[in-house]
């Protein structure tokens, strides 16, 4: 193990973009490192010494580059959510009910797939302390929600006095409460599904036309149906 100091990092190099070059990667495989040991641990938690010996950098390096653990966890959510959702074309043309409902549906896809590493993601997550789970940014918020809001106003089915930052932070909140529970209650995938649809259905449903409240209506009754 390379001692804290004695870092490639701290070597200096008369090309800078080799220099950046190296910390890219250097963070690429802490994050890298950091996906592995969740998936490796009946309840997703390491700490920093075994995150940095598992990347093969010194135990500074984690610090130096991301500054906290909360911040290596945010930068591994963040792939994981681009690489389930690349871009938001899907979005273009779709009635405002289905691309509301479709974002839920998208994101319990990637979660049903590897549902004991995005359980292990939120517990790892729950053992940070309060100060450093505060730094914690879900990127479901700017790499989903944010996305859905902006197409919807663009498109006019939004009225134009609703806050986007009110609509985006309900959402996230929403998100973010839902997942925890499916996280640390072990609820079964489809229940975050029926419960985010709802959720997501419940505020946008004063929002829209009469056709589209049908559709959000019916997400809402599915949860009444299944919490009876």
């Amino acid at each position: 193990m390379v001692q804290a100091g004695t870092d490639l990092e701290t070597t200096q190099t008369p090309k800078i973009g080799r220099r950046q070059q190296g910390l890219a990667e250097r963070r690429r495989r802490l994050v890298r490192a950091a996906g592995e040991l969740i998936a490796e641990r009946e309840n997703g938690n390491f700490s920093m010494p075994e995150l940095a010996a598992r990347a093969g950098v010194s135990l500074a390096t984690p610090y130096n580059l991301f500054g906290s653990k909360a911040a290596v966890l945010t930068q591994l959510f963040e792939g994981q959510v681009r690489g389930f959702n690349r871009d938001n074309a899907w979005m273009n043309g779709l009635p405002p009910a289905k691309r509301v409902l479709g974002v839920v549906d998208r994101l319990v896809a990637a979660y049903a797939r590897e549902p004991r590493f995005y359980r292990n993601l939120v517990k790892a997550l729950y053992a940070l302390g309060t100060a450093e789970t505060a730094q914690f940014a879900s990127p479901v918020g700017t790499l989903l929600v944010q996305p859905l809001i902006e197409g919807l106003i663009g498109d006019g089915l939004v009225p134009a006095e609703v806050p986007k930052s009110v609509l985006a932070t309900t959402l996230t909140r929403l998100f973010d409460a839902t997942f925890e529970r499916w996280a640390l209650q072990d609820w079964p995938t489809d229940q975050l599904q029926v419960e985010l649809r709802a959720g997501f259905a419940l505020v946008f449903y004063g929002l829209f036309d009469d056709a589209a409240q049908a559709t959000l209506a019916a997400a809402m009754k599915a949860a009444t149906v299944q919490t009876d």
